[in-house]
């Protein structure tokens, strides 16, 4: 009987321990960037020009960078060209931004319309 009450009580000093979670959090220092793109390479690198001011800013694209619009949906890359508006969110822990996300404003699409010849 003694037995059993003593590896009850040993049971329940440890179970809290044994249950404990650890959790490792790293700050990521997320960072936002906001313009009109002026050189895109898909996989490589986009160049935005400042609203504000005259000054363009290079970031390195991530290998899992995920494009996608205001409402968050997932578009295609390829919609990306110079003159669409963007936001874009990189981490700016190491030397050179990386940029893990890109916000889609607004594309800039070519538009092109057939005139139809007089009298048609």
């Amino acid at each position: 009987m003694v037995k059993k009450t003593i590896n009850a009580l040993a049971c329940a000093l440890i179970a809290p321990l044994a249950f404990a979670q650890t959790s490792t959090t790293t700050a990521e220092q997320m960072t936002t960037g906001s313009g009109t793109v002026t050189t895109y390479e898909p996989g490589k690198i986009i160049v935005v020009g400042s609203e504000n001011a005259p000054d363009t800013f290079s970031y390195v694209l991530d290998d899992t960078v995920r494009y996608v619009n205001k409402a968050g949906k997932q578009i295609d890359e390829r919609l990306i060209k110079p003159g669409s508006r963007v936001h874009v969110y990189y981490d700016n822990t190491g030397e050179t931004p990386v940029v893990n996300r890109v916000v889609v404003d607004e594309v800039k699409a070519k538009i092109t319309r057939k005139l139809k010849a007089a009298g048609s």
